[in-house]
């Protein structure tokens, strides 16, 4: 009796399995006072680094600034010599001060002639 047809076809047949009911929302699971102060903590640091760096980038472009005023004035002042000194050498020329003084009727002793230094 082992050799049962209806019990062969029963075992080939899956055995139906029950349905299960479906999942509840999980609750939602409150932070711990631990948590809570590490994220207050945690933000306040956050919070505090990007005042830091911030201020860090303001100071930076103002000194900047401040650096390439500095540096504008240095030209400018280096312009103002450069100009100078060719003024200097275009008015003690011998041949312009020979010219001016036979244009006005004088005579030019070289001897009597101080010279501006360039230096």
């Amino acid at each position: 009796m082992l050799d049962n047809t209806a019990r062969q076809l029963d075992m080939m047949q899956p055995e139906p399995t029950p349905q299960q009911a479906p999942q509840a929302a999980p609750k939602h699971v409150p932070f711990s006072p631990l948590e809570r102060l590490a994220t207050v903590a945690l933000g306040l640091i956050m919070v505090g680094f990007c005042l830091f760096y911030l201020t860090g980038q303001m100071t930076l472009a103002n000194m900047d600034r401040s650096y390439q005023q500095v540096q504008r004035n240095i030209t400018t002042s280096k312009q103002d010599i450069a100009d100078a000194k060719q003024n200097i050498g275009e008015l003690s020329n011998s041949n312009r001060l020979t010219s001016y003084a036979k244009a006005h009727g004088f005579t030019v002793i070289e001897g009597n002639i101080k010279r501006a230094v360039n230096k």
